[in-house]
């Protein structure tokens, strides 16, 4: 509720009935609050504290220790992080998170935007068909997607290597190449996450005015030149949105790398590396500051994108 007050001003008059807002205490409020909602609010506090805030927290301060699961944790500062950037496995760790990205990102975006181009082409039913087969791939469990891969990638009586001995080319060690062990991950990546991208790229193509396209080519205007004009803008907020999040997936992803090892320190990223710190050389201390500095790459590369595309999410 408001209550009308006069407002004195220079010279002895008044300004009547000026508004004067009456806002309730936060402790009136939380009085007045119904005791279920006080219940699941609670609830998804303690929730969100248990899952993310005390294991996080543990993080940080791990990240100063030194600690090997036996000995009490010692104190180190930043000794962690300086050995970090003197480490020359953290550095090919962090060549290969980079290289991973920045194909699986170009190459996943770019098909799946192709995909979606294209069954925006395709009316009724057979969209929602084709729709469901390309987002297979997501539904399946990572790991059953990775074993079958493996399978197919198998040097003796793989699906590929078989192909290639049919057509008269020789096999190729696809997993135990330095050469091309992540690059065969980086196709399954790919393929596993592929109909995320096609659905969400064809929600902001559907969502586009058709006015929009019949004024194109009444103008004269062709079909890509329609797509990079009209499309490609308006399905911008889409098209970052994919962006942050696959750069966060990428450079957290573990499962595949974990389970297709490549040959040496081939395949080894960020992820992994930091998880053979912790558990297999048991390096607590260590580990946690190359989480930390994955952390704090990740929350500045996702600004950095969102201030350099200056999204509008509504247009």
């Amino acid at each position: 509720m408001t209550t009308l007050q006069d407002h004195p001003v220079s010279g002895g008059q008044t300004l009547p009935h000026m508004p004067v807002a009456r806002r309730d205490s936060v402790w009136r409020r939380f009085r007045r609050a119904s005791p279920f909602a006080l219940i699941y609010s609670a609830a998804i506090l303690i929730f969100y504290t248990i899952i993310f805030i005390i294991p996080f927290g543990t993080g940080i301060w791990l990240a100063f220790q030194n600690w090997d699961f036996i000995t009490n944790p010692k104190f180190v500062g930043l000794r962690n992080f300086t050995k970090a950037f003197t480490d020359q496995y953290f550095w090919q760790a962090l060549e290969k998170t980079v290289l991973f990205s920045v194909v699986e990102i170009s190459l996943g975006l770019t098909i799946a935007l192709l995909f979606a181009l294209a069954l925006s082409q395709v009316i009724g039913k057979w969209q929602n068909f084709y729709l469901s087969v390309y987002y297979l791939p997501v539904i399946t469990p990572l790991v059953v997607s990775i074993y079958l891969w493996r399978w197919l990638y198998r040097p003796t009586g793989g699906a590929f290597n078989t192909l290639l001995n049919s057509v008269g080319l020789p096999e190729q060690p696809f997993l135990a190449s330095p050469q091309q062990a992540l690059w065969a991950i980086t196709v399954v990546v790919i393929w596993a996450h592929l109909g995320t991208g096609i659905v969400l790229f064809l929600a902001g193509i559907n969502d586009v005015p058709e006015s929009l396209f019949e004024a194109a080519r009444l103008d004269g205007a062709g079909f890509w030149q329609s797509f990079f004009r009209i499309t490609l803008p308006l399905i911008r907020p889409v098209l970052v949105y994919q962006m942050v999040v696959s750069v966060i997936g990428t450079v957290q992803m573990f499962e595949a790398f974990f389970l297709i090892p490549g040959p040496g320190f081939s395949t080894r990223t960020l992820a992994l590396y930091t998880y053979e710190l912790g558990f297999r050389a048991l390096n607590l201390g260590y580990g946690a500051a190359v989480s930390l500095i994955i952390f704090v790459m990740l929350l500045g590369a996702t600004v950095f994108q969102l201030r350099r595309w200056r999204i509008e999410w509504e247009h």
